[in-house]
């Protein structure tokens, strides 16, 4: 369950950057160019960050968090995407395998 205030922050923290973006640029910078899907792509990594940094007590850079967010959006990156509970206990058993193997 992802912290209640994750979601909300994303969105305005990256509405307010890219509109940053587009004035600062005269409206010509590639940001414009993002489509409505990277955004909402950029808005689940930056989401999902936040809530992991809420979750475990650290303190969040925001501004390098909503940098990377657009940029891993933008080059349609899937490094954020979540690890399936199985791909977790297969990696967890290849693990214990090799270190009983030793």
């Amino acid at each position: 369950m992802r912290h209640p205030n994750a979601t909300s922050l994303a969105k305005r923290l990256l509405d307010s950057r890219i509109k940053r973006l587009a004035m600062a640029d005269g409206g010509v910078s590639s940001i414009v160019r993002i489509t409505r899907e990277e955004i909402a792509w950029a808005e689940n990594i930056l989401a999902t960050h936040l809530d992991a940094c809420l979750s475990a007590g650290i303190h969040v850079d925001l501004c390098s968090a909503v940098e990377e967010s657009l940029e891993f959006a933008i080059r349609r990156e899937k490094a954020y995407e979540p690890i399936p509970p199985g791909a977790r206990w297969h990696g967890a058993l290849v693990m214990m395998e090799e270190s009983s193997a030793a």
